[in-house]
């Protein structure tokens, strides 16, 4: 499933509801869709010790916000996306690097993402 964004909780969060994400100040989310303004379906990074099931649910977008882009960069070539979580760049497309924790990966925003 594609992400429509990368956001992080300003708030923390109990979740009240069996298909609501607990959150803690600071936690970074990876939004999957967000039908209904005041809530976001997201899936909290995991870190390097999680070791259990992947943490997805729905939390107030009220207690998020935006992760501003921290570098930009400029496609050599086109590529085209082999998994879901890949988007397709044209050559010379601008990217807006999101996060560089991965040295062979950025996560990134394209003019339509």
């Amino acid at each position: 499933m594609p992400l429509l964004e990368v956001r992080r909780a300003i708030y923390t969060y109990k979740a009240s509801d069996s298909d609501e994400l607990s959150l803690n100040e600071g936690d970074v989310l990876y939004i999957l869709s967000s039908d209904d303004p005041d809530w976001l379906q997201a899936k909290r990074k995991p870190s390097d010790s999680d070791n259990g099931p992947e943490q997805k649910g729905v939390v107030p977008a009220n207690h998020t916000e935006l992760i501003e882009p921290v570098a930009q960069a400029r496609a050599l070539y086109d590529y085209e996306t082999a998994q879901d979580e890949e988007t397709t760049l044209e050559e010379d497309e601008i990217v807006r690097i999101i996060e560089q924790d991965d040295p062979d990966w950025y996560m990134a925003r394209t003019k339509g993402g």
